[in-house]
């Protein structure tokens, strides 16, 4: 019984002590990340016909971000590409395409230390993704109804969550990984596609957009 009793105190320090609020400290790193989009696009459909546009794409870059223990601020710069299909009832025609961006992230947190030199933690927040080129497979910007550039129209906030990492080296320098999905509001492009297809008797709707960020970083606590 003593034995029983000596080993659930020792359990219940060592529960209180991973739940245990964190100390507040201030960091900041860079590093480079995977991100992506599996969906978007619009589709339209009428007596059994279906036309739709989807716009995927792939691509990676780099980040820096500042943390306060339970925040985390992040700018990256990414750029990578995809292809666009185009279907009309069963038939459809692929197109490539590249894009470059911005990812301006908010992301709220709550660390959880499972060792003296790991921790982990869960996240929350928002990214706006800023399109900045966004190009055909001629190299020519993609533009819009109105023949203006569309790079922008492909800009749009995204809600994301996922958990994390920090494996610390020593008091200052640590690596952290982030695993991240996200879903996002429809965009300008997606918006003005619907309105294009608009018509009585047309049934027409935004594609969800959707995708995964990897993140890996080299951090330094102050």
């Amino acid at each position: 019984m003593k034995k029983f009793m000596l080993l659930s105190v020792l359990a219940a320090v060592a529960v209180g002590g991973a739940f245990a609020a964190p100390e507040f400290k201030v960091s900041a790193g860079a590093g480079g990340y995977f991100a992506s989009d599996f969906g978007g696009g619009a589709e339209a459909s009428s007596g059994g016909e279906t036309m739709s546009i989807k716009t995927p794409y792939f691509g990676g870059g780099g980040f820096a971000f500042l943390d306060a223990t339970y925040v985390e601020v992040s700018l990256g710069v990414f750029g990578g590409g995809g292809t666009v299909k185009y279907e009309v009832s069963g038939e459809s025609e692929d197109s490539d395409m590249s894009v470059m961006g911005l990812d301006i992230g908010l992301l709220g947190k709550y660390p959880f230390a499972v060792s003296e030199k790991l921790s982990v933690f869960p996240l929350l927040g928002i990214t706006y993704r800023v399109m900045l080129s966004v190009k055909d497979e001629d190299g020519d910007q993609v533009q819009n109804s109105d023949g203006d550039d569309a790079a922008g129209d492909f800009s749009a906030l995204w809600f994301k969550f996922g958990g994390g990492l920090d494996i610390s080296f020593t008091d200052h320098v640590y690596m952290r990984g982030e695993a991240l999905y996200g879903l996002r509001l429809a965009n300008t492009f997606e918006k003005d596609l619907v309105d294009q297809y608009e018509s009585p008797g047309v049934d027409t709707k935004t594609l969800l957009g959707h995708g995964l960020d990897i993140k890996i970083a080299l951090g330094y606590r102050f």
